[in-house]
């Protein structure tokens, strides 16, 4: 089981999920898609803190995999797009089956986000960029 990952899930993972936490989160709330949580709920159960939990919910709102309940702060999961649906679904599963695999593609991410950035800058020995 050492195959990478389908090269659409690495690209989901690298666009739209920036931690572990962040995916444990987000697959959290889609298998209670009906429970209404706060981030002081998701905090308790996740033992992160209150401010990051706040922080994950807010940007998971902003790409569209959750909806705000209109009379308090709290929030479920509704994502917006059905494929984007499809694929966390495919991640819920990935994420049970190969749980390393999936952790060393977020943990990837950044390092290759960065080194494009900095290759850009690097001089050849011909003096072009």
């Amino acid at each position: 089981m050492n195959d990478p990952l389908p090269l659409n899930v690495r690209r989901f993972l690298a666009h739209q999920i920036e931690s572990v936490a962040q995916l444990e989160t987000l697959l959290l709330l889609r298998r209670d898609s009906h429970r209404l949580w706060n981030a002081q709920e998701l905090a308790q159960g996740l033992y992160l803190s209150e401010n990051m939990c706040q922080a994950m919910l807010d940007d998971l709102e902003r790409r569209k995999f959750l909806v705000r309940a209109s009379d308090s702060n709290s929030v479920r999961y509704e994502c917006a797009d059905l494929k984007a649906d499809s694929m966390i679904a495919l991640l819920e599963d990935l994420y049970r089956e190969r749980r390393v695999a999936v952790i060393s593609e977020i943990h990837s991410t950044p390092i290759s986000k960065v080194q494009t950035f900095a290759d850009a800058f690097r001089l050849r020995k011909d003096g072009k960029p």
